[in-house]
Formats: structure tokens, sequence, C-alpha cells
């Protein structure tokens, strides 16, 4: 029975590590193709399934997308796990919100695993054809536009929030790491957090303007929202500044995979 109830207290920390690591691994992919459609006018930058569709057809791609869907299930086992824990030790409406907010998080990356799953077994494209049909189909509906409007603001304000997570709080404070060496990784992660908020402010206004003007082909994903920089003054050093980012955005989620104090729900310990 001890050994029962202590199982969570061992997963809790593996899954964590083995999810991070993952997410890691998948920005350094999405990164990759960025930097080769900023600097090849024949390559596009993808999203996440689009960069797993290319993968795919890699020698053993459908192995490597399929490890990495189990790896982001790990990821959304955590997520889970810790956004419980947070609901159970709430003490005031902030604290709460982030837990709910973890769990969020947990049934999104659920979500993503079995769109990746079809990817691997070839059941699934995905990609921006298949945003734009979900989008149609929203419109279809009493207060889809809304609907789709809300969501946008919500990318935007989530993405608002990880711009001042990054520059006003200590990114790394639940990293197990000596002061020094946090000092000398600090400016790379708040980089790649920032990269994760302004796309994310990016792909919300992508489906502001989607809902404002009734044209689900105004919806764009990660991919197709960078491609549309490649166009403009300047648009391949753009995208390299955010394909950079994706790039420290890796390298933060490789030291939580290393360094993150991952806690336990005590009725667990």
């Amino acid at each position: 029975m001890t050994a029962i109830a202590q199982t969570p207290a061992a997963a809790a920390p593996l899954l964590a590590r083995i999810g991070f690591t993952t997410r890691g691994i998948v920005y350094l992919l999405i990164g990759g193709f960025t930097v080769a459609a900023a600097l090849r006018s024949g390559e596009h930058a993808h999203g996440l399934t689009d960069a797993m569709q290319a993968v795919s057809h890699w020698p053993f791609g459908g192995v490597l997308v399929m490890a990495i869907s189990l790896g982001l299930l790990c990821f959304a086992g955590w997520l889970a796990i810790e956004g419980a824990r947070r609901c159970l030790a709430a003490h005031n409406f902030r604290t709460g919100m982030m837990a709910v907010g973890m769990l969020g998080d947990a049934a999104l990356y659920l979500g993503l695993v079995v769109i990746l799953l079809g990817v691997a077994i070839g059941w699934h494209k995905g990609g921006e054809h298949e945003l734009h049909l979900w989008v149609a189909w929203l419109f279809g509906h009493p207060f889809g536009r809304w609907a789709v409007g809300v969501t946008g603001a919500a990318l935007i304000v989530g993405g608002g929030g990880l711009l001042i997570w990054a520059w006003t709080r200590d990114v790394e404070q639940k990293l197990d790491m000596p002061a020094d060496d946090k000092k000398a990784t600090r400016p790379i992660s708040r980089y790649g957090v920032s990269g994760r908020g302004v796309t994310l402010a990016l792909i919300g206004f992508y489906l502001i303007a989607a809902a404002w003007h009734a044209r689900p082909d105004e919806a764009h994903d990660v991919g197709a929202a960078l491609q549309n920089l490649r166009h403009t003054a300047y648009g391949w050093v753009l995208m390299l500044l955010f394909a950079l980012s994706f790039g420290a955005s890796a390298f933060f989620d490789f030291l939580a995979a290393l360094y993150r104090r991952v806690e336990v729900p005590a009725r667990f310990s």
C-alpha cells in the first residue's frame, strides 16, 4: 500500500522532466524551420502540427513524432498533477486562477497529443487549413464570432502576462541553480519567455481580425503568422529574432528539465 501511495510522488518529477525536455525539443524544431524560412525563399515557417508533419517524412520520423507525442503527454500529466496540487493549496483568487490555468494547459497539451498521434499514424494532417475549418465552423454558430474574438483576446492577455512575468519576476526562481549560473542564464530565459508571449499575442491579433471581418482565412497558426512577417520590410530579420527566441525558450525548458524543483502533493508524500 505504501509503494502504491508513493507512486505519484516518484512520477511527478519524472513526468515534469520528460515533459520539459520534449517541449524544448519542439521549440528547437520550430526554431529551426523558422531559420530556414527566414534565409531561404522556398522554405516555410511551421507551427507545431506542420513541424511534426514535416518531421514525419524524415527517416524514422513517425517514430520521432510518436516519441514527442508521448513526451507531451507526460507534460500534460505533470501539469494536471501540479494544477490539482495548487488548487488544493490555493489561498486567494490569484493563486486559484493560476492553478486553474495549469489545468487548462494540461487539457490543451492533451488535445495536442491527440492531434500529433494522428499525424504520426497518418490520420491527421492538422495545420492552418484545419484551423480555418474550425474557425469557419464556429462562425456558423450563434456567438461563434464572439467566441473566436474572445479566444484571440485571451491569447493577447496571456501573451502579455508572459511578457510581464519575463521582465518583472525571476523566471528562474524554481530552478535549483547557483546564483552566478542564474545570473548568466537569466537573460536567455527571459528572451525565450518573451518570445512565447509575443507569439501568443500575434496569433491572438489574427484571431480577432478573423472574427472582426468574419473571414476564417485571416486566422493564422504560428507558422503562417511568422510567414506573413517574411513579406514585410526586414521580415527575415524579425523571423530570425523569433527563431532565436524559440531557441532561448528551448534552453529555458532544458534548464527546467535539469534543475526545476518539482513539488509533490502532501497526500502522496
